[in-house]
């Protein structure tokens, strides 16, 4: 199976902050252990901007944040089967590839959050199991194609774009949720503004977040399932409960 890996990085690599360098150097890994993997990133039709190891796609952006499924349409456009889209910032562990399946058709993926990191071979100080967010999806590139009109524009860095896509996902397809033991993803602590102030590129998020169908089951699996989670210490949200697939199953499945 071969796998394309995509990030949207708009700085040169010189330029990049610490969390976004070891996103980089994570993927660099992952194609090194694995000569089925591709690395791309996917940048607005003008700029220059190259990463060693990286290939380099294009797409047009509405203004000066692009939509989340164009640019997993311009990785549906290459020669793989399986198709990756994560944030700029997230350190991806090759533990991931062991969770790929045959049959699964979509994999929404939530991180693990850190309290810092500065370096790929240091002991990771954990926080919490960010299971209220998604910060990688999967999907097998034929289904993509054939779905891709079930996820609306919605754009990259304002909130609500992965939680839509999270339940347009698990209830179109054969998903497999990666929120679990071992996680895959992780993402070091910084400041965010994509949930202060208002725009126009969050009001149009929110906008589509709360006219999309079936959003419903996603807050009710979030404060009855994933937030009723023990904590391993002081790591929040960590621990799995012991019946949470068949609580999935049963809400997104229709399984009784």
């Amino acid at each position: 199976m071969k796998i394309a890996i995509g990030i949207n990085s708009f700085k040169q690599e010189a330029n990049l902050e610490k969390r976004e360098a070891l996103c980089i150097e994570s993927l660099r890994i992952c194609k090194e252990k694995n000569s089925n993997v591709t690395l791309y990133n996917i940048i607005e039709e003008g700029d220059k901007i190259d990463f060693d190891g990286f290939e380099t796609l294009n797409v047009k952006q509405d203004g000066k944040l692009p939509y989340v499924n164009k640019l997993i349409d311009q990785l549906a456009k290459t020669d793989n089967d399986l198709i990756v889209f994560l944030n700029n910032d997230i350190v991806l562990n090759a533990s991931f590839f062991k969770q790929l399946e045959e049959n699964i058709e979509t994999y929404p993926t939530s991180r693990v959050h850190l309290h810092s990191l500065d370096s790929l071979n240091e002991d990771l100080k954990l926080q919490s199991y960010s299971v209220h967010g998604f910060d990688l999806f999967a999907f097998k590139k034929d289904w993509w194609l054939k779905n891709s009109h079930l996820y609306p524009n919605m754009y990259l860095g304002k909130p609500y774009w992965d939680t839509v896509y999270f339940i347009v996902s698990v209830l179109n397809s054969n998903f497999k949720i990666l929120n679990k033991q071992p996680p895959v993803i992780f993402h070091p602590e910084h400041s965010s503004e994509s949930m202060e102030g208002s725009d126009r590129y969050k009001t149009h998020n929110e906008n589509i977040a709360s006219n999309t169908p079936g959003m419903g089951k996603w807050w009710h699996f979030v404060q009855n399932v994933l937030l009723k989670r023990p904590s391993a210490g002081e790591v929040l949200w960590w621990t799995p409960l012991a019946n949470e697939i068949e609580l999935e199953n049963q809400l997104f499945r229709n399984e009784n």
